[in-house]
């Protein structure tokens, strides 16, 4: 004790001090503390001393006017979110219960929810309070007249064009009162807020679709403009390197830019264009005011030789050319909009073992499990590339939605997966380590940079605004659809047209687009994701059920139409056959508009249609004749002879003309049919 005479580490310790002690294991430091380590030493690098921005309302006095503001906690090290309540401050008695209440429901909820809420909270109930000059009402006088006279004035209210609310606007502002009386500290009101409209939840039409002519042009101009992209690219890449070699050379820029000076424009002049500026400006490149301020020839040249948009376009992306981009994986995915505009890389592996025992998690072709599966090991090689797994970010969704997907899944001259993320990878790089936000969107795999305003590179959307509502985005689809001379849509009609054509191709199979579209419930899928044409078509093909049931009750069993599916027209009466019209068939003791039962009558019918060289109909052709005379017992001679008679005739000529080997395999397969009648 009071030995002073042994050094000291520079951190503290005493030299020998490790040494001496035993090994001690490291403390592990949770995420938690990482993030305040980390905000602490950039407020302390900054000069800021105020503590972490934590959930509270802020009271301030701005130039003589009160404000009230709400602040939540950023997701990380993000920055916090700040709402301004002060227009609560005008209702004395109120203020404090809503905005206690608005903080405690909102911390749980992302910052678009709580935008939303607010606006609907300042529109509809406050804007109700201040037109009825009910201003100075405590919770106290919140009585059932005031409630139910909110949801008259709602239903009377009308918007900018005259319309009267829509059911879903009047039960939401309801909801949103609704919601923070129980989180405020009155939740003995919420008895008194009233019901929202009937129904007002229920959507009577279902998102418009695409025909199938429109869908697949719609394809094609994706696939046309993704290759033109990669083309522009490569060049890109190309006159970079021609344009650095004329840097080492020691060529300069051309001199004089005119109109008519066709030397200030030529390739060679834009590849050493591109290398000055690549040189200059590593990141984002700025506005052409400071390129003049910087280099005044090379800002000319920009200006009047090439152009701005076409000069940024050979190292990165504007929000137009993302375009078909993002349709390609909306096709390739199925996502909703904001899920595919928000689509982030630590949400994409590409190295899924094709020979792995995992199954995807949805598969397109989700009818016949076990002929996808037999197709899929029969296709796997060892030297098969793996494949690619989307998990779509959804935060209402109850699960994620994981695509597994074939990223070399196309033709030659056609694009694929692959292609598209490795373009997007290339197109972003240079621009990802400054996105604006602070770096919230680092991760987007659809990056831009605006040609006009800031230039900071982000994705679509905002905390505030979802993604497919980006003005960017609704401008860049719009020119898309105007320079393809395609028809009105949006990524929600692609969404709807894929989710129709799985119930189409899978003989509408409601359960196959539910999975596909990740929806909870089939009543989303049938009321939101299926469009009239599909509706009619599943009902008629109920219709159609219900009769060949009826015939099948009627013939006690003989025409099941669950025999010999592959081989025989559900509407034909007798198996192996087709029919061109069973609702009018010519054929004794039959009605019109009524289906066929004329059942091994088909041989001498002018309206059935035969398959002779299928030897599982032949086999079927030889099980009726094997029938009709085993029916001869079981009526008189003169009948038989007066209606078999002709079909049997009938039937032998069909077997006539059947080819010798079609004929010599169906006599491998052995089946009997029902005597007839």
């Amino acid at each position: 004790m009071g030995d002073t005479s042994r050094e000291h580490h520079p951190d503290g310790m005493p030299e020998g001090a490790l040494h001496a002690s035993a090994p001690m294991r490291a403390k592990r430091v949770s995420q938690a503390e990482r993030v305040v380590a980390k905000a602490r030493a950039r407020q302390a690098r900054e000069g800021e001393v105020a503590s972490l921005p934590s959930t509270r309302l802020e009271r301030k006095d701005v130039n003589g006017k009160p404000t009230l503001t709400a602040i939540f906690a950023g997701k990380g090290e993000g920055k916090p979110h700040e709402l301004d309540l002060s227009y609560m401050l005008d209702f004395a008695g109120l203020c404090e219960l809503f905005a206690k209440g608005f903080l405690a429901w909102g911390k749980d909820q992302s910052p678009k929810t709580r935008n939303s809420a607010l606006r609907s909270l300042q529109r509809g109930w406050f804007g109700y309070l201040r037109v009825y000059q009910l201003m100075t009402s405590t919770p106290v006088q919140l009585d059932e007249q005031v409630m139910a006279g909110f949801k008259g004035w709602l239903i009377h209210r009308k918007t900018k064009d005259g319309k009267p609310l829509s059911p879903n606007t009047i039960s939401r502002d309801l909801a949103v009162l609704r919601v923070l009386l129980r989180r405020s500290e009155a939740s003995e009101l919420l008895d008194r807020v009233p019901p929202g409209p009937r129904g007002a939840a229920r959507k009577t039409q279902p998102t418009e679709v695409l025909r199938l002519d429109e869908l697949m042009t719609v394809m094609a101009a994706v696939e046309k403009e993704i290759l033109a992209l990669r083309d522009r690219w490569e060049r890109g890449r190309q006159l970079l390197a021609i344009g650095r070699r004329q840097l080492v050379a020691g060529i300069g820029l051309e001199p004089t830019i005119g109109k008519k000076d066709s030397r200030a424009k030529s390739e060679s002049n834009l590849a050493l264009t591109l290398a000055i500026l690549d040189q200059r400006y590593p990141g984002v490149i700025p506005d052409l005011s400071e390129i003049r301020s910087d280099e005044p020839l090379l800002g000319a040249t920009v200006m009047y030789a090439f152009g701005s948009g076409k000069v940024t376009g050979y190292f990165y992306a504007s929000g137009r050319d993302l375009v078909p981009l993002a349709l390609f994986l909306a096709f390739a995915t199925v996502f909703n909009p904001d899920t595919v505009l928000e689509l982030e890389w630590k949400n994409i592996d590409r190295n899924i073992d094709r020979i792995g025992d995992g199954q995807p998690a949805v598969r397109f072709d989700v009818g016949g499990g076990n002929e996808c599966r037999d197709a899929a090991e029969a296709g796997d090689t060892d030297d098969a590339a793996p494949l690619t797994k989307v998990t779509g970010n959804k935060p209402r969704a109850q699960r994620q939605l994981v695509r597994l997907l074939d990223p070399e899944a196309s033709g030659a001259n056609q694009v694929s997966l692959n292609l598209v993320l490795d373009l997007v990878t290339e197109m972003t790089a240079r621009i990802r380590p400054y996105t604006m936000g602070g770096g919230e969107h680092a991760d987007r795999v659809l990056l831009y940079v605006q040609q006009n305003g800031a230039k900071r590179p982000k994705g679509f959307g905002s905390a505030d605004q979802g993604a497919s509502c980006d003005f960017i985005w609704q401008f860049g689809l719009k020119n898309f659809i105007a320079d393809n001379g395609l028809p009105e849509f949006t990524l929600k009609t692609i969404r709807a047209t894929l989710l129709d054509y799985v119930q189409l191709f899978n003989r509408g199979d409601l359960e196959a687009a539910r999975a596909v579209g990740n929806h909870r419930s089939r009543v989303t899928t049938w009321t939101h994701y299926t469009s009239s044409l599909i509706k009619r078509l599943l009902q008629e093909a109920t219709g159609e059920t219900l009769l060949v049931r009826e015939r099948w009750l009627n013939s006690e069993g003989d025409i099941d139409p669950r025999l010999f599916q592959e081989w025989t027209n559900k509407g034909c009466a007798t198996p192996g056959f087709h029919c061109l019209d069973p609702f009018d068939s010519p054929r004794p003791n039959q009605k019109k508009s009524r289906l066929c039962a004329a059942y091994g009558e088909c041989p001498d019918c002018p309206l059935s249609a035969a398959v002779p060289d299928d030897p599982r109909n032949v086999m079927l052709y030889k099980a009726l004749r094997r029938a009709i005379y085993r029916s001869v017992a079981t009526m008189t001679a003169p009948m038989w002879k007066l209606r078999w008679a002709p079909v049997v005739a009938a039937l032998d000529a069909l077997l006539s003309n059947v080819p010798p080997a079609v004929l010599e395999k169906s006599r491998q397969l052995v089946v009997e049919l029902p005597s007839v009648g």
